[in-house]
């Protein structure tokens, strides 16, 4: 018997005693494939491991391992089937003639089958693949790149109900999504806290080169090694970070440290025109408005508050109601009837004011807010304005690219502020991000961008060029300023006898 007939014998006897994954994983893997032996029935664990450090290989050894010396079935999910079929298929040839033959693996149909009966659906998310296993008992679901699936919720309603039968587990493993805002992230944290989670990067191989593939990266992105370093691509993919992919970020301009220089409990200041901006929900997104000041003393706007209502169950009564109850506490409006005092200078804009508007015009509206706009798509303008005496004017709302890069200049000249307590707007300049056709925001199961698009409708219509602080000061007060440049200056202007 040669040395390799030798060697491959006892590879096939390891398959058959169950320390197969001893000489087929790396320390770090096995590491990883240990903690999965201790997943109580009926449970998930979370990989969020980079490209090139063999988490896939790990997961269908460790299965492969288990469904020889048992019989169950599973699935293994890709992000579509082409990807999921080539996955498998590679798997098995690169570990195929190490197998007992009496396992006889092979891939027929999409599935993965041992002689003693156990099977593994190879599937993708496209074209709902994945649904073909709806109603079958699995024990072992592993969901792969699962940060990359359109809808990963709807693949859980699949498979999550067949685990809770059987007393299985599930693992998510993935690279880091292009967005923080994909369910994959809050998968993570939840395994995290039950001490479930892996997070490791391509460093961590000894079985690749890495600065071959550095070198290969530099050379297919035409960059520096340092660039390459710094880039979002390199830090997602290969060191496993949770960033936003700067190529398709709505607001790229949005970071930590325009958070940090941003983000306050800004106090309002003393002359101001207030903005709001309004989109309603649709196919289940949420009702949005946005409310902010224009400061002319500083020339920055101020974004104050924000509303974010479930379009589902949220008529536009209560909408309105919540409108009013934000403009009574911030700006201290009372009284709703009327126009706004923007709507002159919307007229002057455009020579013309929709007809459902007219009857509102009035120069004795309240003071605040100066203007409100709203998506002109939808009916939100006009039923605010003729149900509920909102007066929301319709804004043109093409060129979004263009609005949204009015919005990051602003943020690159530190002349937009946003109050604390505007959460999910800041969440949504981190996690929105353009379509690959950079026509329209990426929808996640929280939003679409909602908004991120009431900010924009603000920006493109705040009148920069008003100065709402007083223009006359009255003798009193014209008195108080020269006593106190007087005192500055040290200098006393003689008084009438």
């Amino acid at each position: 018997m040669t040395r390799d007939e030798l060697q491959l014998r006892v590879r096939q006897d390891s398959w058959r005693d169950g320390w197969a994954l001893d000489w087929l994983l790396d320390d770090g893997q096995r590491t990883w494939v240990e903690s999965l032996r201790r997943l109580p029935p009926m449970s998930w664990a979370a990989w969020k491991v980079s490209r090139q450090r063999g988490k896939t290989f790990a997961a269908l050894g460790w299965t492969a391992q288990d469904m020889g010396l048992e019989t169950f079935s599973g699935v293994y999910l890709a992000q579509t089937q082409g990807n999921a079929a080539s996955i498998a298929n590679g798997f098995l040839q690169s570990i195929g003639q190490a197998l007992p033959p009496e396992w006889d693996v092979r891939l027929v149909d999409g599935v993965l089958r041992f002689a003693s009966g156990s099977e593994l659906g190879v599937f993708g998310t496209d074209n709902d693949q994945f649904r073909r296993r709806r109603g079958n008992a699995v024990k072992r679901v592993l969901l792969d790149e699962a940060a990359f699936y359109a809808d990963l919720p709807a693949v859980e309603q699949v498979y999550v109900p067949q685990l809770q039968t059987t007393g299985g587990v599930g693992l998510y493993l993935s690279s880091p999504p292009l967005t923080p805002a994909h369910p994959f992230n809050e998968r993570c944290r939840s395994a995290m806290a039950a001490g479930r989670y892996v997070h490791d990067t391509f460093w961590s191989n000894p079985r690749i080169d890495h600065e071959a593939v550095i070198r290969g990266e530099m050379e297919r992105r035409g960059l520096t090694r340092e660039q390459l370093l710094a880039s979002t691509e390199f830090r997602r993919e290969y060191l496993a970070e949770d960033v936003t992919e700067e190529e398709r970020a709505a607001v790229p301009a949005w970071s930590q440290q325009a958070e940090a220089e941003l983000v306050a409990d800004w106090p309002m200041p003393q002359h101001f025109d207030a903005y709001e901006g309004h989109d309603g929900g649709i196919t289940g997104d949420p009702h949005a408005s946005l409310f902010a000041v224009h400061d002319p003393a500083n020339n920055c706007l101020l974004v104050t508050d924000e509303l974010e209502l479930r379009s589902a169950v949220t008529t536009m009564s209560a909408w309105s109601d919540e409108v009013k109850r934000v403009e009574a506490q911030r700006f201290g409006t009372d009284r709703w009837e009327g126009t706004l005092l923007g709507a002159d200078e919307w007229l002057q804009a455009l020579n013309e004011v929709p007809e459902f508007l007219r009857p509102g015009l009035s120069r004795n509206a309240p003071r605040q807010p100066f203007l409100r706009v709203g998506d002109p798509s939808q009916n939100i303008c006009r039923d605010m304005t003729i149900d509920y005496g909102l007066v929301v004017l319709p804004t043109p709302k093409h060129e979004k690219a263009h609005d949204l890069d009015l919005v990051g200049q602003l943020i690159i000249d530190r002349r937009l502020r946003i109050h604390s307590r505007c959460v999910r707007l800041r969440e949504q300049l981190y996690t929105t991000l353009w379509d690959i056709h950079r026509r329209r925001f990426e929808r996640t199961t929280k939003d679409h961008g909602d908004l991120l698009d009431c900010l924009r409708y603000v920006v493109r219509n705040v009148r920069w060029h008003r100065d709402c602080r007083p223009k006359h000061i009255d003798s009193a007060m014209r008195l108080v300023l020269e006593r106190q440049q007087e005192a500055a200056s040290g200098w006393v202007k003689p008084r009438r006898r």
